[in-house]
């Protein structure tokens, strides 16, 4: 893994404020996801925390926060998807560290969330600086422009999808 993508100690900090500032802590990621709230349908058994489906119903929450960051990152909100990539980087480390993970495939996930976060840092800063700067670009960030417009797409076609099924509800 590349130094510049690796989990720094900075980072908790940023996960801690940036958890407060968009879900209030912890419980307000959780509610966000259904998968993870206490009011979903479990039916006759809901999973304890020793069920050994814990962790894989627990990716749940980096996988919304990654939903998220994308959808924010399609609508060039670039400031609150740095936020929600460190986020997401954040709650995988510690799903990684509870559950033992150490294997190459979770540090790659943690660093492609670190590639995003830094990707989307930059942007942002690009459009603070009323755009005097040259656009980052994502092979600076060692992201693959191709995947990376597909996932803008499918993240636009849920929002368009999550708008329409609200229009219809009213």
């Amino acid at each position: 893994m590349e130094q510049r993508f690796r989990w720094k100690r900075e980072y908790e900090g940023l996960a801690s404020q940036f958890l407060k500032q968009h879900f209030g802590g912890p419980q307000g990621v959780v509610n966000c996801f259904p998968c993870t709230r206490g009011d979903y349908p479990w039916g006759e058994h809901r999973p304890s925390v020793v069920d050994s489906r814990v962790p894989a119903k627990n990716n749940t929450e980096y996988h919304g926060l990654e939903r998220h960051a994308m959808q924010y990152h399609a609508t060039n909100q670039y400031e609150y998807a740095y936020h929600h990539w460190i986020l997401a980087a954040f709650w995988r480390l510690e799903d990684m560290k509870t559950n033992g993970f150490d294997d190459a495939r979770h540090d790659a996930a943690l660093e492609y969330c670190l590639k995003h976060a830094h990707y989307n840092e930059a942007l942002h800063l690009w459009q603070q600086s009323q755009r005097t700067r040259r656009v980052p670009t994502p092979e600076e960030f060692e992201l693959n422009p191709v995947a990376l417009e597909a996932k803008t797409d499918t993240a636009l076609d849920q929002l368009s999808r999550a708008n329409s099924s609200g229009k219809k509800a009213k």
